[in-house]
C-alpha cells in the first residue's frame, strides 16, 4: 500500500479536527434533515389531494411523531455504532470493528421488527387516540382510516430506513460522507418524484406517498450498501459477526459514545 492510499484510508485519525468537523460534520447534518424532509414533503404533496386533501394533511401530521420517533432510533443506534467503529478503527482492531458493524445490523433487524409489530396491530389504536377531538364523525373515520393506512405502510416496511442508518454510519466512520450523502440525496429525490405519480396518475392517494417514502428509503439502502461492499474495505462483514455480543452493543449505545467523547476531548 503506498502513502497516498495510506493517509485516504486513515485520514480519521491524521486530519486536523477542524477540517474533519466541516467535511463530514455537514453531510452529516444534511443527512437528517434529509430523512426529515420525507414527511414534509408527503404532506405538500398530499395536501393538494381534491376533495380529502385537509383530512389527508391531518392524517400525516398524526402520523409524524412514530416518524420522528423512527428516525430518533435509528440515528441514536447510528451515533453510537459510529463511535464505537471509529474507535476500532482508530486502534486497527480488525476483529473489534468486524463484530461492532454485525452487531450493528443486528440491532437494526431488531429495531425493524418492533417497527414491524407497531406497523401491523398499533397504527390504528394510535390514530384513533388522536383523532378523538375532531367533532365531525364522517372526517374522524376517513382520518382514522388514511393516517393509519400511511403509517401502518411506513412501519411494515421500515427495513429500509433502519438498516439505511446502519450501512450510513459504516460508511461514515470511515470517512466516506460522500458517499452517504449520495446514498441520502438518492432516495430523497426519488421520493420527490414517486410521490407525484404515486399520489395523481396512479391515483394511490395517501397510499401512495407511503410507499413513495418506502421506495426511497430502500433505494437509498441499496446504494449505501453497494459503496459499502465495493469500497469500503477497512470494515469486513461476516456472518459471525452478527451474533449479538452484550458488550458490543452496550458501548454501541449513544450514552456510552458521550462518555466516551467527554474523556477524550
Amino acid at each position: 500500500m503506498n502513502n497516498l492510499e495510506e493517509m485516504e484510508q486513515n485520514r480519521m485519525g491524521t486530519a486536523p479536527v477542524r477540517k474533519l468537523v466541516w467535511n463530514m460534520g455537514l453531510p452529516m447534518i444534511f443527512s437528517m434533515v434529509l430523512q426529515a424532509l420525507y414527511n414534509i414533503v408527503d404532506t405538500a404533496f398530499v395536501i393538494n389531494i381534491p376533495d380529502i386533501g385537509t383530512s389527508a394533511n391531518l392524517a400525516l401530521t398524526y402520523a409524524f411523531p412514530i416518524q420522528i420517533f423512527m428516525i430518533a432510533v435509528g440515528v441514536g443506534t447510528g451515533i453510537g455504532i459510529n463511535a464505537l467503529l471509529s474507535r476500532n478503527l482508530g486502534r486497527g482492531d480488525k476483529e473489534a470493528v468486524s463484530k461492532a458493524a454485525g452487531n450493528g445490523l443486528f440491532l437494526g433487524f431488531v429495531f425493524y421488527l418492533a417497527f414491524l409489530l407497531f406497523g401491523l396491530f398499533g397504527t390504528r389504536p394510535f390514530i384513533l387516540v388522536q383523532a378523538r377531538s375532531i367533532g365531525d364523525e364522517a372526517q374522524r373515520s376517513l382520518v382514522i382510516d388514511l393516517g393509519s393506512s400511511y403509517l401502518s405502510i411506513c412501519c411494515t416496511l421500515s427495513i429500509g430506513q433502519m438498516l439505511f442508518t446502519v450501512y450510513e454510519r459504516f460508511l461514515q466512520a470511515a470517512g466516506k460522507n460522500t458517499q452517504s450523502m449520495i446514498g441520502q440525496m438518492s432516495g430523497a429525490l426519488l421520493n420527490i418524484l414517486l410521490d407525484y405519480v404515486l399520489i395523481y396518475p396512479a391515483g394511490l392517494g395517501v397510499a401512495g406517498a407511503a410507499y413513495a417514502t418506502v421506495i426511497g428509503q430502500f433505494v437509498s439502502l441499496l446504494v449505501d450498501m453497494a459503496f459499502h461492499y465495493l469500497s469500503n474495505k477497512e470494515i469486513q462483514n461476516t456472518w459471525k459477526s452478527l451474533v449479538p455480543d452484550r458488550g458490543v452493543i452496550s458501548q454501541s449505545s449513544p450514552s456510552a459514545s458521550r462518555r466516551w467523547s467527554c474523556r477524550r476531548f
